[in-house]
């Protein structure tokens, strides 16, 4: 009697240590499997979509280039998606700049950008994403999702932030993943009134959630600066899976790097960035 006790005393204690290492693998594996970056100091990930390469990324320190050499750049650090400024020309032709240029494709396409790089139109955009073939095109400006449909060739790898439910629910028809912008959550936008897109209707946070809900959006963007007043709705959004990516990330914070303060300070509120400087994501891939 005491052997079989001392027996299902054994098994017992075996079955407990397996258990208990079992949760612990569970719990390990959960927080740090390759693919996951929910937590911006964890370094076993592939973190390339926390980081959108903002007008195609920083080139000899300058911004909002959208040009060639800023692409090829942001790509050798890592970077696969790539926001482009797209505007058009005076004779209605899509160019990647930031403002109207107030030429024709001819005439933008015939003077190097800050007389050294090389800019974009379609022609130019389409033949950097074939030879891309990871890479994800982010646009901007353009509140036109018909246009992108129709001119840019890789529909399957087109992010674009839009302005207006209406060209939210055209995008979805059309198969396009749409990008609210943060005039369509909060009623008002700099980048909207910029195109000339006049405020929205402001919308209560529960309406908000149930819009994005309802309408399977994934992607939404708005400035860093919105964060401060909002931060239970980011919060819940990102528990929902929407993916929010912040911009203005322009300038230092408290002496750090924006996209060093957004990684290390507000990952709890977006899911990534526009970032101008792709250097931080070299090095999280790096170490």
């Amino acid at each position: 009697m005491k052997i079989e006790h001392l027996l299902k005393q054994n098994h017992t204690f075996k079955f407990i240590i397996f258990f208990v290492v079992a949760i612990l693998a569970l719990i390990f594996f959960s927080c740090c499997k390759k693919d996951d970056c929910s937590s911006p100091n964890c370094n076993k990930f592939n973190c390339w979509e926390h980081f959108i390469a903002h007008a195609g990324g920083a080139i000899d320190g300058i911004n909002y280039t959208n040009c060639v050499e800023a692409m090829d750049l942001s790509y050798s650090k890592g970077c696969r998606l790539f926001e482009l400024d797209l505007c058009l020309t005076t004779d209605g032709k899509i160019v990647a700049v930031h403002d109207p240029p107030g030429v024709t494709e001819e005439e933008f396409m015939n003077n190097l950008i800050h007389n050294k790089y090389s800019p974009m139109n379609m022609k130019t955009i389409n033949e950097w994403f074939q030879k891309h073939p990871d890479a994800i095109l982010v646009t901007d400006k353009l509140n036109d999702p018909q246009r992108i449909y129709d001119e840019f060739l890789f529909r399957d790898r087109v992010i674009m932030e839009l302005f207006t439910w209406e060209a939210v629910d055209k995008a979805i028809e059309l198969g396009i993943k749409p990008m609210v912008s943060e005039n369509l959550i909060f009623g008002e936008s700099l980048k909207a009134m910029e195109i000339g897109i006049p405020p929205s209707e402001s919308k209560s946070a529960s309406n908000i959630e149930k819009i994005l809900k309802d309408k399977n959006i994934e992607y939404i963007c708005m400035s860093r600066y919105s964060i401060s007043g909002n931060k239970k709705l980011l919060k819940r959004l990102k528990n929902n899976g929407i993916k929010n990516y912040v911009f203005h990330l322009e300038s230092a914070v408290n002496g750090q790097p924006a996209e060093e303060y957004v990684w290390d300070k507000e990952m709890a509120y977006c899911y990534g960035m526009y970032a101008n400087n792709l250097d931080l994501l070299a090095s999280l891939i790096n170490k």
